[in-house]
């Protein structure tokens, strides 16, 4: 906010009442014996400016985020404070006084994305593909997917691991309609649960896990397989916990009805913990490793309820340790972003078909390595189509640098 100030005197009052905010969740952090972190901070504060900008042309999006932030944190405070939301509330709606209306700006004239392809590090021997969420069941979710599994279907790919939200609202139509799309696939395919999976709104019940058993044929609790030698380690992270928090949309600034999609965060069950220790087995085989939630450290919004459990996040990057992951691969954040590495093992967030920048990634496996690739759909019809939804903290939001969509990893030669 600071930063904004410098360029714009509407921000001072904001920065000197975040500074308060900052604050009152720092004395609740010491009380419950939490030091804060502020590389993390560093970090996300970066994020932001990278999204909304921190030039003298970053209103109206900060105004924007300012007043989005404001709100989820103003309404979920009681939530997550022992005493001073009160407080919160009351320093949100003074921003207010000092801010525009947030009104998201006009989608940019479109434009297709065009990303350099990143090389394969040698003969590509195969190659898989990604599909990021899919949310059946809202609006243009299965034109979007049917349009990726096309282009998936003629790029040769011999295997589709998708990251779950496969349904938007977990009931059983969603789950009987997402394994039709997915039965398009003309190679072998799998699918993981996302936290829109397990709480169907029909019945007001945590019916994800019966859901997929009675569609997928198979338990939800994770699964290991494996492709040509390499394995593939496929994470349960949904919890089977109905969130407090009702459904929020960034983009309207409202609360919508229900909790079965709101956003919560992951969790690593025992039978994960089992196929972990079978992955980091001393002489395993290089093994990939999907699961919905990101990991932790990440940067987003809002960070602190959005991502995997930090103690999962500590077993991940210790399975990284053992030296037999090639790469890490989460959903659930709708956008490009190469999180960063445990070890020398990159973290990697796919951005999904339903919004921009509306695609699926393409993986190319080598003997020393692989590429990956976000792509695009292909239908151009479709992505005119879809292209007013995309708007420009949207598009900052989901886009990502040319390294979040396009990159290479080599495995260290021995010694």
């Amino acid at each position: 906010y600071k930063r904004w100030a410098a360029h714009d005197t509407r921000f001072e009052r904001p920065a000197l009442n975040a500074t308060e905010a900052a604050g009152i969740f720092e004395v609740e952090l010491a009380d419950r014996g939490v030091r804060t972190d502020p590389s993390v901070a560093d970090g996300h504060a970066a994020w932001i400016t990278g999204v909304v900008g921190e030039g003298a042309g970053a209103a109206p999006l900060a105004d924007w985020f300012v007043a989005r932030l404001g709100d989820w944190v103003a309404a979920h405070a009681s939530d997550l404070l022992s005493e001073g939301a009160v407080r919160l509330k009351e320093l949100h709606e003074d921003d207010k006084r000092f801010l525009t209306e947030p009104a998201p700006p006009a989608p940019p004239p479109f434009e297709p994305v065009r990303t350099p392809s990143a090389e394969a590090p040698g003969e590509v021997l195969w190659r898989f593909a990604i599909l990021g969420d899919m949310h059946i069941g809202s609006p243009a979710g299965e034109t979007m997917v049917r349009a990726a599994i096309n282009d998936i279907n003629n790029s040769g790919a011999e295997l589709t691991i998708q990251l779950g939200d496969f349904t938007d609202h977990g009931n059983p139509g969603e789950f009987a309609l997402a394994r039709r799309v997915m039965d398009e696939l003309t190679m072998p395919w799998e699918v993981i649960v996302g936290n829109h999976d397990m709480y169907s709104t029909d019945d007001e019940t945590l019916a994800g896990r019966a859901l997929f058993a009675e569609h997928f044929g198979r338990s939800a609790d994770g699964l290991l397989l494996e492709h040509h030698g390499h394995r593939f380690a496929l994470l349960d992270t949904a919890e089977e916990v109905a969130s407090p928090f009702a459904p929020y949309s960034l983009v309207t600034g409202q609360f919508l009805s229900g909790n079965g999609g709101a956003i919560v965060r992951g969790a690593l069950t025992t039978p994960q913990h089992d196929i972990i220790a079978e992955v980091a087995a001393p002489g395993a085989p290089p093994a990939f490793v999907f699961l919905h939630h990101p990991t932790q450290p990440f940067t987003s919004f809002p960070p602190i309820v959005f991502g995997l459990r930090d103690a999962d996040s500590g077993r991940l990057h210790a399975l990284s340790d053992s030296g037999n992951v090639w790469g890490i691969f989460a959903g659930h954040t709708h956008r490009n972003k190469f999180s960063g590495r445990f070890g020398r093992v990159p973290v990697t967030e796919v951005a999904i078909p339903r919004d921009y920048p509306f695609g699926y990634a393409l993986v190319d496996v080598t003997e020393q390595g692989y590429a990956y690739n976000f792509h695009q759909i292909s239908d151009g019809a479709l992505l005119r189509a879809a292209y007013p939804s995309a708007t420009a903290i949207h598009r900052r939001y989901a886009l990502g640098h040319e390294r979040d969509r396009a990159s290479v990893w080599i495995e260290k030669t021995p010694t």
